[in-house]
């Protein structure tokens, strides 16, 4: 490792990923951790437990992005939701040769940082986007699958969690703008236009998860399957639990596609609240898997690999693959520039030590 002490600036740090995140930089040698956002005295309290630094930021403003920024090795945006967020903080890193990488689950969003390649090729900067569990975690899953299959014809991605999952305010914002509204699936080689919470698939995880049910939802990983395995069908489904959860969103979908309710979203601060006040209901487990199907020879084969996290408190399958980034980088240095989604990047032996620590069990099937 390059013993020179490096910043890296984490946005939204203070937040259920965030603060795990840092907790995990915090502990690397000759490295400066800084908590960032709106929210000082959260940035504060945790900076206190793990050793870190703060800087009150706000996005939105330009001008303090620069200032503020400036001398940082590497950005982290953890500052969801990502459908709100403006390009100013990815901007000014592909710009001015700083690091970055969000974990953006906004189809958007990701898109458009992928549209600053050229400039931060010029700069010298690597941008990547999507490090969180879709598309990132669940390309590494069929990753490990690919040796089994001469072609791929079909990716089927799921997740599930309970509302133990210490997922905050602004994921429960992200998941309600979804609710209801349109999403692109690849179905047989061609792009239809389905709608987001619909079409319930039961699906078995390992213990301790067990079955569950899930439903369409929007995500990345969709167009970037379909780019990068060539698959005629791709499609991505989400779950969660308790029942009543599930159902409830389902609800509010309904209502959004008949026009009675324009946006879902005012229904945050209540989801929220209510999922914490009755987490004894819920599970603290977390689990994704990928089922992939395809040719081998002459035959049809499929596979399956899913991660199973039984106490997600850790987040350590959310996580694993933005902290093995920033491992790899310190140690090796960054050789690449541009914009890139993460998948890729990272492979199933290279996360395996941040697995191992949260106590993530592989199954494949």
């Amino acid at each position: 490792m390059n013993k020179q002490r490096k910043k890296i600036i984490v946005l939204g740090g203070y937040g259920a990923v965030g603060s795990r995140i840092c907790a995990a930089i915090a502990r690397i040698p000759f490295v400066e951790c800084v908590i960032a956002g709106r929210h000082p005295k959260r940035a504060r309290r945790l900076a206190k437990s793990i050793s870190a630094s703060t800087l009150r930021i706000d996005v939105a403003n330009g001008e303090q992005v620069v200032r503020e920024l400036e001398g940082a090795f590497l950005v982290i945006n953890v500052a969801a939701p990502f459908q709100q967020q403006s390009l100013t903080v990815a901007r000014y890193c592909a710009g001015s040769g700083v690091h970055y990488i969000d974990l953006a689950d906004d189809r958007s969003y990701v898109n458009d940082v992928l549209g600053l390649n050229a400039l931060a090729r010029r700069s010298g900067s690597l941008l990547v986007t999507g490090a969180s569990s879709m598309p990132a975690m669940a390309a590494v899953l069929v990753d490990s699958l690919t040796d089994y299959f001469d072609k791929i014809n079909e990716i089927r991605t799921f997740t599930v969690g309970g509302n133990k999952v210490p997922f905050g305010r602004a994921s429960v914002y992200s998941l309600l703008s979804k609710i209801g509204g349109k999403l692109r699936s690849k179905r047989r080689g061609r792009w239809t236009e389905l709608c987001c919470w619909t079409e319930p698939q039961n699906v078995s995880f390992p213990d301790p998860v067990g079955r569950r049910r899930t439903y369409l939802y929007d995500v990345p990983a969709v167009d970037q399957f379909s780019r990068a395995y060539e698959v005629q069908t791709a499609t991505f489904r989400m779950g969660l639990h308790p029942v009543w959860v599930n159902r409830s969103l389902g609800f509010l979908g309904w209502l959004r596609r008949i026009g009675w309710l324009k946006k879902p979203t005012r229904f945050t601060r209540l989801l929220h609240a209510l999922t914490r006040r009755l987490s004894r209901m819920g599970s603290a487990g977390y689990a994704i898997q990928v089922q992939v199907l395809g040719t081998k020879g002459n035959q049809e084969v499929n596979h399956a690999a899913t991660l199973v996290e039984a106490d997600s408190v850790g987040m350590g399958i959310t996580t694993s693959i933005v902290i093995t980034l920033v491992k790899q980088w310190l140690e090796n240095d960054v050789e690449d520039a541009g914009a890139f989604t993460a998948m890729g990047l990272v492979g199933l032996d290279d996360i395996k030590p941040q697995l191992i620590e949260h106590n993530v069990k592989l199954v494949r099937a």
